[in-house]
């Protein structure tokens, strides 16, 4: 049904998928495969698998996934093995979008982020909204802190796996709402701006104006790349930027960059995150001031966060109702 909305509509080569969603990975094995799992037509509903392509970046490390796992996930799955030699996954988000066929392209810079299984759904949907549609995910981190914070109180990888057998992931991965906590960027709720998204996807064309990700983001992790993408997007005037405000990503302990180091040391990376932001771009990063358009359904268990959205959006704007 979704593809042949669109086909009618843009009059598009029905032969090739959709949506094209770069994954990229590194060093976080056990993450990525429940990551990969999480965009499989397995948990994936309501959507024609033939309609989205997931392709799998993985960077060299001493702890691989490598491509027996991909090959046994049910959907349209490519993977590439890549020998980087910097400490940065722009090289491999801006290939992986080189080899994308998609009408859209979507983003997932972290392969430790678990989708909702409206995600696909909802974005292939989202992009008839407008002729240039960005579709945003909340980013949400498992646990009842943001990871960067609550590994101060011992939370870590054993801490995490109790929790997603609680809700027996992957029974129903809208439970994973149940046992998390809004990431930092996207604390201002679904009604009022947010710093990023972890989960983007853009058309090609505007995919290509922008040049795909910043290669002069350098830093380990690639340091604030994603915000840079986010609000370059969002500051385009012809763009309609578009939340899908009942799904969301879920980030996975895995020891990153900036959630799985502590004190003097996170604080010199985070501090070289920003000053490499602001050599590139002349200042410290601001959030885009673009308000989302909200689209989708809510599931009983996101519920809690339009209730969080509308306080965080009262405290904001000073309403008294």
């Amino acid at each position: 049904m979704i593809k042949r909305l669109l086909r009618k509509k843009y009059n598009r080569d029905s032969r090739k998928p959709l949506l094209s969603l770069v994954v990229i990975i590194y060093k976080m094995p056990e993450q990525a495969k429940k990551t990969l799992f999480s965009l499989s037509a397995e948990y994936q509903r309501d959507v024609d698998p033939n309609e989205y392509e997931v392709l799998v970046m993985e960077n060299a490390s001493d702890k691989p996934m490598g491509k027996e796992y991909v090959s046994n996930l049910k959907g349209n799955f490519r993977y590439f093995y890549r020998d980087e030699k910097m400490p940065t996954p722009v090289p491999a988000i801006n290939e992986g979008a080189a080899k994308a066929v998609g009408d859209h392209i979507a983003i997932i810079v972290d392969g430790a982020r678990m989708a909702s299984p409206g995600v696909v759904k909802h974005m292939i949907m989202a992009t008839r909204v407008a002729r240039y549609t960005a579709v945003a995910v909340p980013g949400y981190h498992i646990g009842e802190k943001v990871q960067q914070e609550a590994i101060y109180s011992g939370y870590g990888y054993e801490t995490e796996k109790a929790l997603l057998d609680g809700i027996n992931w992957p029974e129903d991965g809208y439970k994973l709402f149940n046992i998390a906590c809004t990431s930092a960027t996207s604390r201002p709720g679904f009604f009022q701006p947010i710093g990023e998204s972890n989960c983007i996807s853009v058309p090609t064309e505007i995919w290509n104006k922008l040049g795909g990700f910043e290669p002069r983001f350098t830093e380990t992790g690639g340091g604030q790349v994603n915000l840079d993408f986010y609000k370059r997007v969002c500051d385009l005037d012809e763009v309609e930027l578009v939340m899908l405000a009942g799904e969301g990503t879920f980030h996975q302990f895995h020891g990153g960059v900036t959630t799985g180091t502590m004190g003097d040391e996170r604080e010199k990376i985070m501090q070289a995150h920003f000053d490499q932001y602001k050599s590139i771009r002349g200042e410290y990063y601001n959030p885009p001031t673009k308000r989302p358009m909200l689209f989708g359904t809510f599931k009983n268990e996101s519920l809690r966060f339009v209730d969080h959205s509308i306080n965080v959006a009262r405290a904001a704007y000073q309403l008294n109702w």
